[in-house]
């Protein structure tokens, strides 16, 4: 756990065209204080978010399950944290935690080349991160410049991360990453590229894997327009005015990295390789998706309360639509617990969760959220978009909207915040941030759906098939 000042360490953050210190934008200490709450639970539940090895205490994010059990005490730590934010901070510490917990186990893949060891690389990345708890984000989406062209066919060297100079002593990366979602806040930046756009023979340059302080020289972070809303309380804007999860561009401008953080360089099958074979893939959509269901349910239980807060829960017709929703909570609850139930030992004996079942979610989830919002949106209606600022509470006007905006169901004041969160969660900025980030961050749900059945398990299917075609 650091503080915000601990962050004004020469990191080069950009916002709104300048130079900024971190402490000084109110919202990034905000989200900092929530993100901090995977290390206060630490403290405060250790029986759920610790756990002894050889002597020392270590957040469960990092334990290597061995079982289903394991499992499980690790989706309640998972869900613990992601309600501290209702599911709203997508990458907390323990999302890459729990892929470095199984890269010092699977590292051996890597290989090495004339000037290092990747594998070793790798695995003493790990146990470093996991010794000492350093929070990570990771950079892993390209820049979308011009899909029809391989990534070395895009002249202005910004289309990825790629080495400019191989040294004894380590390599020389510039290039850029979009979307790198907590940036600012993290210590450490993760940078590999995303197995989906796969590289070809003429990217050898851009086929790189490798760690960095996000204060190294070079490195610029420049963050997209914040979401918040200046001026106004909380009470207004519940979540916008609350957090902000901050998503970058991060540019490489001549960044050394030593060799002893290298993990893939000028190898593009092995860049290809890096997240699935690691196992950080598998892991990290482990802890995503209980994230995932914990904003899911979230929002159903929003859209609920906003139906009874409105008198609306006795039509049929609303009714139907709620239980949609619970019906699709359960369906993701379902998905997540069969995903655990039904996991593997692979070769290290590492208990890894169904991966079939976790794309399941993916694939899914997204739509079931954007349906959450939609019926958020239908129930409340004008009621949100017409609530007064909070302010008018306490001016001239306060007395006339106790009066008129208090109901059997609730008063004014309780009415008029339920729906701000109503309009925060489904139609604000913040908002549609949201849903954005639940459609893309894991992988285009379209190609997730597009490659799912060649992997199903449909023998017993296929049987009954060949039974009557015979």
């Amino acid at each position: 756990m650091h503080t915000i000042e601990q962050l004004d360490d020469g990191r080069a953050v950009y916002l709104n065209g300048k130079l900024i210190q971190v402490s000084e934008i109110p919202i990034f200490r905000k989200t900092l204080a929530l993100n901090n709450q995977y290390y206060t639970l630490q403290k405060t539940h250790p029986a759920v978010h610790t756990y002894q090895e050889n002597g020392h205490t270590y957040d469960i994010a990092y334990k290597v399950p061995r079982n289903v059990a394991d499992l499980r005490q690790k989706h309640q730590a998972y869900q613990e944290i992601a309600q501290t934010n209702n599911g709203m901070l997508g990458r907390t510490p323990d999302f890459l935690a729990t892929g470095m917990g199984i890269l010092a186990e699977r590292y051996v893949f890597l290989g090495h080349n004339k000037w290092t060891d990747f594998a070793a690389n790798a695995k003493h990345y790990a146990e470093w991160i996991k010794k000492n708890d350093i929070f990570i984000s990771h950079a892993l989406q390209n820049p979308q410049l011009d899909r029809t062209k391989p990534i070395n066919q895009i002249p202005s060297g910004y289309a990825g991360v790629h080495t400019v100079e191989r040294r004894a002593d380590g390599i020389v990366v510039s290039g850029a990453k979009m979307v790198n979602t907590m940036a600012p806040i993290a210590d450490d930046l993760l940078v590999f590229n995303p197995p989906e756009l796969l590289l070809e023979k003429g990217d050898t340059s851009y086929a790189v894997a490798f760690a960095t302080p996000l204060n190294t020289p070079g490195v610029k972070i420049i963050c997209r327009k914040l979401l918040d809303h200046p001026g106004y309380t909380e009470d207004d804007y519940p979540l916008s005015n609350a957090l902000d999860e901050i998503d970058a561009y991060v540019v490489f401008d001549q960044v050394f990295i030593p060799w002893e953080k290298v993990f893939v360089e000028n190898d593009t099958d092995m860049s290809n390789r890096f997240f699935i074979e690691s196992g950080i893939f598998g892991h990290t959509s482990h802890q995503d998706e209980v994230r995932g269901i914990t904003k899911l349910e979230f929002a159903t239980s929003l859209a609920i309360r906003v139906a009874h807060t409105l008198g609306l829960d006795g039509f049929l017709g609303v009714q139907e639509k709620l239980g949609s929703l619970t019906a699709h909570l359960e369906l993701i609850k379902g998905t997540i617990a069969r995903s655990e139930d039904e996991g593997q030992l692979d070769e290290f004996g590492i208990y890894t969760p169904n991966l079939q079942a976790l794309l399941a979610v993916r694939a899914s989830l997204p739509a079931f959220y954007d349906e959450a919002l939609r019926v958020i949106q239908h129930l409340a209606a004008g009621s949100m978009v017409g609530v007064p600022g909070f302010e008018e509470f306490a001016g001239d006007n306060g007395p006339i909207l106790d009066q008129a905006l208090t109901t059997s169901r609730a008063d004014s004041r309780e009415r008029s915040k339920l729906l701000n969160l109503a309009f925060d969660l489904s139609s604000s900025g913040f908002g549609q941030r949201q849903l954005m980030y639940e459609y893309y961050h894991g992988g285009d749900p379209m190609r997730i759906r597009s490659k799912h059945y060649l992997d199903e398990n449909l023998q017993a299917g296929n049987a009954m098939l060949d039974r009557l075609l015979k």
